[in-house]
């Protein structure tokens, strides 16, 4: 057994029928801490309570061996009411990974107790300071988020800038102002929350970033400091492309009786500038590229299953970090596979947890049969089982539930056997894989 895709596979489980690990582990009469353990990956459960741990699942003692997800065998529907269906856009997860989220969390958490301290000072009351979030979201939703009305100040977003936010309430409690009596923020506001809170906001910001980069040569350090004085109100200014990714870092602030947040937007470019500084250490090194050229050949039956395509496996050399990139848009749609042909193509979606295709056939569906002797390699995204007379009715609309859930890593298939998984991401504007383990 593989330790790290059964423990996937039983949290997914475990989670998807509502058991906490305690639940879990008393029907089956063991300690949660040896589910805890299941689920880190960090062993797997003995052969002896398979069986139950299997009956406690609903699947069959060959999916915890195998650590895969069992097909989902769904009526066919145009509509699932209890479900929670949305457009899966494959282009917002790829651009940072958690260990950049925890690398900027943690930065920006050492900053806390020095802004407490200064927003205190300047209040002569107690002030509360605390990260609650970094994420990652395009320019065009963080501006439909800002408050009509808001304190908001660029520092040269378009040059490989950021921009600091603070919402209403709290940024009035700052100054000293009742926001129920002073709804408005006028220009003498802005002057006086850049003059007294931004400022020392942003020098205490390069001074964090000058302790992070000591060894870093003056020189290359200016690339990130050298426009921290110049502030502007006015996001228009951030006009980088609407679909460009960003990073956001959410702050909540207790001023007194009044709460509110403060968000600080990195702009693309100075994340990018971060990186070349090793804020994220070392190690990380451009993705080597190889592109892959897809073939019309045929190849594994049993199923219904959701391909990005076939390609031809002649010098594609597996490790892990590399990206393989695909001839196919992240706008395009998907194959539907069926005994080796392509019988429908769709939009991907999310069904609760799980990856979903949308029937569209939209254009005309392309006359692919792939050639079973043929050598290939295709990339899944998931799969599922339907009878004959099922798959025969399949039309427009029609939505299928696959067997694989969103996020989770997905398979590199040789020759009808899986030989790597990775993560699915958009280069340039082409679906790849970023290969993360390879199956021995």
């Amino acid at each position: 057994m593989n330790a790290i895709k059964t423990g996937r596979l039983i949290s997914a489980l475990r989670t998807k029928k509502g058991l906490t690990q305690k639940q879990l582990a008393e029907q089956i009469n063991i300690s949660d801490k040896a589910v805890s353990k299941w689920e880190c990956g960090d062993g797997c459960p003995d052969v002896s309570i398979i069986p139950a741990l299997a009956h406690a699942l609903d699947v069959a003692v060959e999916n915890i061996m195998s650590g895969e997800f069992p097909p989902s065998c769904t009526t066919l529907a145009t509509d699932y009411p209890d479900k929670t269906i949305k457009h899966y856009d494959f282009t917002r997860p790829d651009k940072w990974s958690r260990e950049d989220f925890i690398a900027v969390s943690t930065f920006f958490i050492d900053l806390c107790q020095k802004l407490e301290a200064n927003f205190a000072g300047r209040r002569n009351e107690n002030c509360q300071i605390s990260v609650t979030g970094v994420d990652q979201l395009t320019n065009s939703e963080f501006q439909r988020s800002i408050p009509h009305s808001c304190f908001i100040f660029d520092y040269s977003y378009n040059d490989s800038g950021f921009v600091v936010e603070v919402d209403p309430e709290i940024g009035k409690a700052l100054i000293k102002q009742n926001p129920k009596e002073f709804p408005l923020i006028t220009a003498f506001d802005l002057d006086v929350m850049r003059e007294f809170y931004i400022k020392d906001f942003i020098k205490l910001l390069n001074e964090a970033f000058a302790e992070k980069f000591a060894n870093v040569p003056e020189q290359q350090r200016l690339v990130i400091v050298k426009n921290f004085s110049e502030a502007k109100f006015n996001p228009s200014t951030m006009n980088q492309r609407r679909d460009q990714m960003c990073c956001l870092v959410s702050y909540s602030l207790r001023v007194g009786e009044t709460e509110g947040v403060m968000n600080i937007q990195l702009s693309d470019f100075f994340m990018d500038n971060l990186r070349s500084l090793g804020f994220f250490g070392f190690n990380w090194k451009e993705p080597e590229l190889q592109y892959l050229s897809e073939i019309n050949a045929k190849k594994i039956a049993n199923n219904l299953f959701v391909e990005f395509g076939r390609f031809n496996p002649d010098n594609v050399k597996l490790e892990p970090g590399k990206i393989l990139v695909f001839d196919k848009k992240y706008y395009d749609p998907l194959n539907l596979v069926y005994k080796n042909r392509v019988i429908h193509n769709g939009e991907i979606v999310v069904m609760d947890e799980k990856f979903g295709m949308r029937i569209l056939d939209e254009p005309d569906v392309p006359d692919i049969c792939y050639d079973e002797n043929e050598d290939y390699i295709s990339i899944q995204l998931g799969a599922c089982c339907h009878t004959e007379e099922e798959i025969s009715s399949i039309h427009k609309k029609i939505l299928l539930e696959l067997n694989t859930y969103a996020g989770y890593p997905s398979p590199v298939i040789k020759n009808g056997k899986i030989i790597a998984y990775g993560e699915i991401v958009v280069v340039d504007d082409k679906f790849g894989i970023r290969i993360t383990e390879i199956n021995a």
